[in-house]
């Protein structure tokens, strides 16, 4: 049996050998079709991480704000500062007399608390000052006197006056006026009782001298 197989085996001469030419083309166009595809991932990874990346550094870029800090519009904070500004003095046009000193104007929220041929005391409402009009801390005080005013010059309403200031405390002077009893009239007033400088001057520029009012010995 097993010579027979050999023998036909010869007869039949040797076997072709089997084509793999195609399938040698079909794997060729498979592993090409596979780097493709590789490949195209890769680049789609990469640009992936770029814009990853470029979103990174964009974001970086833009201030962090403080959740601390609260943000306040522009006009908003206007309101709010002008709500808490303080207003100061007000002149009121009504004029009133102490002693011998006419006044043509009123300070809002202030009173007068005594008179005397020398002078006026007068004083902010609803604060607690030694009562004495004698005492004058914390008050507004007018004072007639023969000394010869000194201080920075200023002009206001076409009258001189001079201004200075020391301890907390502003004096403004100027000399009396053609028919009023011949002399100096000052005013001094604490810096943090709301008066401006202007304010102060055109009240004082309004007080008036009687002939019943006597210069100070200070």
């Amino acid at each position: 049996m097993n010579d027979l197989t050999v023998l036909l085996d010869r007869a039949a001469g040797p076997a072709p050998a089997p084509d793999v030419t195609g399938d040698l083309a079909r794997g060729r166009r498979a592993l090409a079709r596979t780097r493709h595809r590789r490949g195209a991932a890769g680049l789609l990874g990469v640009a992936a991480a770029g814009l990853v990346g470029v979103g990174a550094v964009r974001y970086a870029d833009r201030p962090v704000p403080d959740p601390r800090v609260v943000e306040v519009p522009d006009d908003v904070a206007d309101d709010a500062a002008a709500d808490v500004a303080p207003t100061g003095v007000r002149l009121l046009s009504q004029p009133f007399e102490a002693g011998p000193y006419t006044f043509e104007t009123t300070p809002e929220g202030w009173y007068v608390q005594g008179s005397y041929p020398q002078g006026v005391t007068i004083a902010p409402e609803g604060v607690d000052l030694n009562p004495s009009p004698y005492s004058f801390e914390g008050k507004l005080v007018i004072i007639f006197d023969g000394h010869r005013p000194f201080g920075e010059p200023v002009t206001f309403a076409g009258r001189e006056f001079w201004v200075r200031s020391s301890s907390g405390y502003t004096t403004i002077e100027t000399l009396t006026r053609a028919g009023e009893p011949e002399g100096k009239l000052s005013v001094q007033y604490p810096d943090d009782s709301g008066w401006a400088q202007d304010t102060m001057l055109e009240f004082l520029a309004t007080v008036q001298v009687g002939p019943g009012a006597r210069q100070g010995l200070g």
